[in-house]
């Protein structure tokens, strides 16, 4: 990397190594972020009725992993985009042709990636409130006691006993 930013020193000529390394690396950002919307829709998929709440808790862990390479690759490319911002406009301009599309996919992506994300939670809130009623529901069914019966049982015409209280008075 030191070798490369020596040759590529500000206002110098970019070389086409910086150049091929720069649309490499997001290439590969691209598919890392291409990863991460598969991911979440993954996600989404485990928020449908009857889906696995074990494997979208998974899939964060995964979601982060992907995170954390796309943190490493960002770190990777930093002194790359630096040498190319400051070379002559004419040569980012050649880069940029084949750049830009490049960094429209990353951008798209994410765009997707965060509108999703959003409607993720707010389903995730949706089966939360859904979970907390059928909890509560449950517990307050678990709690109750069926109605009473009472300790002495009215006596019916044919002699047997009958499990229902007397309303009134008249026979």
């Amino acid at each position: 990397m030191r070798d490369v930013e020596r040759r590529n020193r500000p206002g110098s000529n970019l070389s086409d190594d910086v150049a091929a390394r720069l649309l490499s690396g997001y290439s590969e950002e691209s598919t890392l972020y291409q990863m991460l919307f598969g991911l979440t829709s993954r996600q989404r998929r485990c928020l449908g009725d009857g889906g696995d709440l074990t494997e979208f808790v998974e899939l964060i862990d995964e979601k982060d992993a992907v995170l954390n390479q796309i943190a490493r690759l960002e770190e990777e490319l930093e002194p790359l985009r630096s040498l190319w911002m400051a070379a002559p406009f004419e040569q980012r301009e050649k880069i940029a042709q084949n750049l830009n599309p490049l960094l429209d996919e990353i951008i798209t992506s994410i765009r997707r990636t965060v509108e999703l994300e959003r409607d993720n939670e707010q389903l995730l809130e949706t089966r939360r409130r859904e979970l907390a009623q059928a909890l509560t529901d449950a517990r307050r069914w678990r709690c109750s006691e069926p109605d009473p019966i009472p300790a002495h049982t009215n006596t019916t015409s044919s002699g047997g006993h009958s499990p229902y209280r007397a309303t009134s008075l008249l026979v």
